[in-house]
């Protein structure tokens, strides 16, 4: 894709088990690594405390307007959020879904050389979601493979009074 080391990275998480120990790797390879907890400050975080839901909505909002989004896990958020995505962009947007097996051999030898890193990851890429809109298989969600031949659009319209008003 053309990033490289010197690309900023977001990170959108919770509380990351022993996160020294596994984020070390990704920060040496990614100086620019950044979160939630180092883009914004305490003052800035404190209403979102205690509030998941919240804290998710705030990395859901930067992974979606991202260059790239890359996905490590399944469940909800990246299933919305990768078909928001592709909705949005009109299926062009950036989204990589990499082997998490081998992805996580990968970040676990912290002497892999930045050109074999990148290597492994092109290779994963040929995997994922750069293809355009892709059409929904049967037995996947609608939320990753959405329809746009049947999504509404959003258009602003003036009235015959001349106020503004939106239409779905």
């Amino acid at each position: 894709m053309g990033f490289d080391n010197n690309t900023s990275l977001y990170v959108a998480a919770g509380k990351i088990y022993k996160a020294e120990k596994y984020m070390t790797p990704l920060k040496q390879m990614f100086p620019r690594l950044e979160s939630k907890d180092t883009l914004a400050s305490t003052e800035e975080l404190a209403p979102f405390e205690g509030h998941s839901s919240r804290l998710a909505a705030l990395d859901y909002t930067v992974c979606l307007y991202s260059e790239a989004f890359v996905t490590t896990q399944g469940g909800n958020f990246p299933h919305f959020l990768v078909g928001h995505r592709r909705y949005l962009y009109e299926g062009h947007a950036k989204t990589i879904k990499p082997d998490k097996r081998k992805l996580a051999l990968l970040f676990d030898s912290p002497d892999i050389r930045w050109n074999d890193f990148k290597s492994q990851l092109q290779d994963m890429l040929h995997h994922s979601d750069t293809k355009g809109v892709e059409l929904k298989k049967p037995s996947s969600s609608l939320y990753t493979f959405p329809m746009p031949d049947c999504m509404c659009k959003h258009a602003d319209v003036k009235s015959a009074s001349g106020n503004r008003r939106r239409l779905v």
